[in-house]
């Protein structure tokens, strides 16, 4: 099969996440198309993969409907640019990661411009039930490669152009060879990578880790996926660096040391299932976007919980805690299942249930087998 026929590709990120995984991908398409020139809206793990970076707006990733609003300017403008760029560089692949509203412009653009456009990690409509936004998908799009067997089922209804070759975090972590095993009274703590986790759900973070180091004399660990927050981090954690320390970029390292985690939503609760660490998963929004997104949910949200992990497991079976916070009832709880051998096991079990589900069904490398669908 010809892996070469594609020139120019263009890459669309607008998360960390999606840096994350748009880097471990253009690895594998550089390894099957080494001449494939690459031009990418991402950061750094991207760059480092061989991608020209046009534009950089991690750093203004947002979670509610208020914070934005404030972005659609840039993304107005980044958007024009974009369009310019596929046409001057003659770009015959767009390769579409996440960041739902912004790509799918984009993606319906490059449709009508005779531009190949595949959707990796496409818009998450199965856990919204949403029938309409996966067929919407399906009209803009060539190549859909979903990450979750749900997802799959989904879109497999409404076109045969999708495929389903396993989670590609279950690849990463198996070849980073991670295994779990705690340090004991060590908490992991992931503030996320958006400035309204760090805002508003860290410091009801720090409010459970100070009663888990006054009570339980736990230690804690802080990992951040880049140095952009980190002053801000430092500051609200100034007097507890008796007890606190500070990693940049160590995400499965510090998971595989630590028997719990406190997480914010997002690729963090994956990954912590993955290496088998317990974890609660904290939620919190502006207060005017939260009653939007509390409308939202009630609405159109087809699972009784959030995270993945309580997803996957079809029930729930690691805390949630969402915008309104009891600090001592969140500390006993958290106590309680620290201090439960039973529990802990119940959750290890659980989550080795739920691996199977994300892996590949041969031995194959994923990202390899998903490199091979786009460039085919």
């Amino acid at each position: 099969m010809d892996f070469n026929k594609y020139k120019k590709a263009l890459i669309l990120t607008g998360e960390v996440s999606g840096d994350l995984h748009g880097g471990n991908l253009l690895k594998h398409l550089k390894e099957i198309s080494p001449n494939l020139e690459v031009f990418a809206m991402g950061s750094t793990h991207l760059q480092n993969a061989g991608a020209t970076i046009i534009k950089d707006i991690t750093k203004k990733s947002t979670i509610g409907f208020l914070e934005t609003l404030k972005n659609i300017p840039m993304l107005l403008l980044l958007k024009d640019k974009l369009i310019k760029l596929m046409k001057e560089k003659n770009i015959d692949l767009l390769i579409c990661i996440d960041f739902q509203g912004f790509n799918t412009i984009l993606a319906k653009q490059a449709k009508e411009m005779g531009i190949t456009v595949a959707y990796y990690i496409p818009p998450q409509e199965w856990v919204w039930g949403s029938e309409k936004g996966v067929e919407k998908i399906t009209h803009i799009t060539d190549k859909i490669i979903t990450i979750f067997q749900e997802e799959y089922d989904s879109y497999i209804k409404y076109t045969k152009n999708v495929r389903f070759f396993g989670h590609p975090l279950t690849q990463i972590i198996k070849d980073a060879n991670v295994k779990h095993s705690p340090k004991k009274d060590l908490i992991a703590v992931f503030p996320g990578s958006r400035k309204q986790e760090i805002t508003y759900s860290f410091p009801e973070m720090i409010k459970v880790m100070k009663l888990l180091h006054e009570k339980n004399d736990k230690q804690f660990i802080i990992n951040l996926p880049n140095k952009h927050y980190l002053s801000n981090i430092e500051n609200q954690i100034k007097d507890m660096k008796n007890y606190v320390s500070i990693t940049i970029g160590e995400t499965y390292q510090t998971l595989a040391k630590s028997e719990f985690a406190l997480v914010t939503s997002g690729t963090i609760t994956l990954e912590s299932l993955l290496v088998g660490t317990p974890h609660a998963i904290f939620y919190k929004f502006n207060s005017i976007s939260y009653l939007m997104v509390k409308r939202v949910l009630e609405k159109k949200f087809k699972y009784p919980n959030y995270s993945l992990t309580n997803i996957l497991a079809g029930k729930e079976v690691v805390p949630e805690y969402l915008q309104y916070f009891n600090t001592e009832a969140i500390y006993q709880e958290i106590s309680s299942i620290l201090s439960d051998t039973a529990k802990l096991k119940e959750l290890k079990d659980v989550f080795s249930k739920i691996k199977p589900k994300l892996s590949s069904k041969n031995d194959r490398n994923i990202l390899t087998e998903i490199s091979e669908y786009i460039l085919s």
